[in-house]
C-alpha cells in the first residue's frame, strides 16, 4: 500500500483508478478511494441484514452522525444541514419552494451556470408562479474584484426596473464555476446579497474539499454542496445549509418525505426541518453515510489543509506545463495571478476559431483522449476559444511526460 503521507502517482494506489489511464478530470465524478469503497459495502451488507431495523430504528442516527460531521466541516449549525443526492436536486428544490410572485420576483442566475442547473432555472421560470429570469453575464478570464463590481451594477439595474421595493430577488451562482473551471468570489458575492436585501442561492457543487468554508461567517441563505466530487464520499451524497431563519421557505423535500418519527416517545432527536430529509421514498441509504469514512480518510492522507494546498499547487504548476507544452497561455490575470485557480486549472488550446462547438466536435475529442491518449480532461468552449479544464488531486504529480500525454 502507498503511504497516506506522500501525494503523487503512487496515491493511486489507495483508489480505485486504472492505472494504465491519466485521469485529469476529478472534477466531474470525483473518484472513491479504496476504504471508502469498503465502508459502503460493509454499510450495504449491514442494511440487507435487516432493513426494517436498519430503516426504522438506525438509518435516524447515523444520518445525524453524517450531518454532525458535514456540520461542523462547514462551521455551521447541525440542524442547518441535510442531506441529500446532489446539487441539482437542492437547487431544484429551493427554486421549487420561493413563494414567487409571478410577473415581479426576479431569479438573477450566471451565464456560466453549469448546463444542468440553467435548465432548472428555466424549467422555474416557467412554473404557473415563477419569477423572472435575469442573466448576469461572465466572461473568463476577468478578477474578482471586476466580478464583484458588476454584479452590484447588475443587481442595481434589476432594483431599479423593479414594479415595488417589496417583490424578492434571489441570486443563483457558483462557488467555483464548472467550465471554465474557475474560482468566484463567492463570499464577497454573498456579501452583496446581505447589503441589497437579495436571497443568495449558491450552487457549492465544487468547494467541499477545494476550499476551506465557514458558513457561519459567510451566512448565506441557500448554500449546496456535492460531497462526492472533491471530498471523496461515494456518489449521491450531497448537503443542503439552509440558514434557520430561511427554513420555513422549506417545508418539505421534493418528493414529500415521511418525516423522522422518533423510535422513543417524548424525544426529539432531530429538528422538524431536517426530519422532512430523512426518508423520501427507497433510495441506497448506504450512499450519504459513506461520507464518515471519507472525511476520516482525508484526515489520514493529511488533512484539509495539505490536500487542498498541494492540489492548488499542483494545478499552477501542471496548468503552466500544459500551457508550455501548447505553446499557448493559463486562463490567468496578470494584474491578479492564480487567483482564479482553486485545484482546476484552465489552458487555453491552439485550435482555430473556425472550429465551432457541436456533438460531432466534442465526439471527435473524446474519442481521441479515450481511445488514442488513454487520458481524460475535459475541453470545451469559452469566450470564442477552446479550452482544456485540468483537475489536480492527490494522486497526480507534474512531470512532464504526465502532462505531454493528454
Amino acid at each position: 500500500m502507498a503511504s497516506s503521507g506522500v501525494y503523487g502517482h503512487d496515491m493511486l494506489a489507495l483508489f480505485g483508478l486504472d492505472p494504465d489511464f491519466l485521469h485529469l478530470n476529478h472534477g466531474s465524478f470525483g473518484a472513491l478511494p479504496n476504504v471508502v469503497r469498503e465502508a459502503y459495502n460493509a454499510i450495504s451488507q449491514e442494511v440487507e441484514r435487516n432493513p426494517d431495523l436498519f430503516i426504522r430504528r438506525c438509518l435516524g442516527q447515523r444520518m445525524r452522525e453524517v450531518r454532525r460531521r458535514l456540520a461542523a466541516h462547514l462551521k455551521a449549525h447541525e440542524d442547518e444541514c441535510v442531506l441529500i443526492p446532489n446539487v441539482t436536486h437542492g437547487i431544484n428544490l429551493i427554486l421549487r419552494s420561493l413563494p414567487w410572485s409571478s410577473g415581479q420576483d426576479v431569479l438573477i442566475y450566471t451565464s456560466t451556470a453549469f448546463s444542468q442547473i440553467k435548465r432548472n432555472v428555466f424549467v422555474a421560470g416557467g412554473l404557473p408562479t415563477s419569477p423572472i429570469l435575469s442573466e448576469f453575464s461572465l466572461d473568463f478570464p476577468q478578477t474578482h474584484m471586476s466580478i464583484l463590481s458588476q454584479f452590484s451594477r447588475h443587481i442595481r439595474a434589476v432594483k431599479g426596473k423593479a414594479a415595488s421595493k417589496t417583490i424578492r430577488i434571489a441570486a443563483l451562482f457558483d462557488s467555483i464555476v464548472s467550465t471554465p473551471g474557475v474560482t468566484m468570489p463567492w463570499k464577497g458575492m454573498v456579501e452583496i446579497c446581505h447589503a441589497e436585501g437579495i436571497t443568495s442561492i449558491v450552487d457549492a457543487a465544487h468547494s467541499l474539499g477545494q476550499e476551506p468554508i465557514n458558513l457561519s461567517e459567510t451566512q448565506p441563505d441557500f448554500w449546496i454542496g456535492n460531497c462526492s466530487k472533491w471530498l471523496y464520499a461515494k456518489r449521491g451524497s450531497a448537503v443542503l445549509y439552509v440558514a434557520q431563519r430561511n427554513q420555513y421557505l422549506i417545508p418539505n423535500n421534493i418528493p414529500a418525505g415521511l418525516g423522522w418519527f422518533e423510535p422513543v416517545a417524548d424525544t426529539q432527536t432531530m429538528s422538524l426541518f431536517a426530519g422532512q430529509f430523512y426518508w423520501n421514498g427507497s433510495t441506497d441509504v448506504a450512499l450519504p453515510l459513506t461520507l464518515v469514512a471519507a472525511l476520516d480518510f482525508r484526515l489520514k492522507i493529511g488533512g484539509e489543509k495539505r490536500i487542498i494546498d498541494y492540489c492548488h499547487t499542483l494545478a499552477i504548476e501542471g496548468g503552466k506545463c500544459v500551457a508550455e507544452i501548447l505553446g499557448t497561455e493559463v486562463m490567468d490575470m496578470p494584474e491578479a495571478p492564480g487567483e482564479l485557480v482553486g485545484t482546476m486549472v484552465n489552458v487555453l488550446l491552439p485550435l482555430p476559431e473556425t472550429i465551432r462547438p457541436s456533438p460531432d466536435v466534442l465526439r471527435a475529442f473524446d474519442q481521441k483522449l479515450f481511445s488514442d491518449r488513454r487520458a481524460y480532461a475535459v475541453i470545451y468552449y469559452h469566450n470564442n476559444c477552446w479550452w482544456v479544464r485540468i483537475s489536480a488531486q492527490v494522486y497526480n504529480q507534474v512531470c512532464l511526460s504526465f502532462f505531454s500525454q493528454v
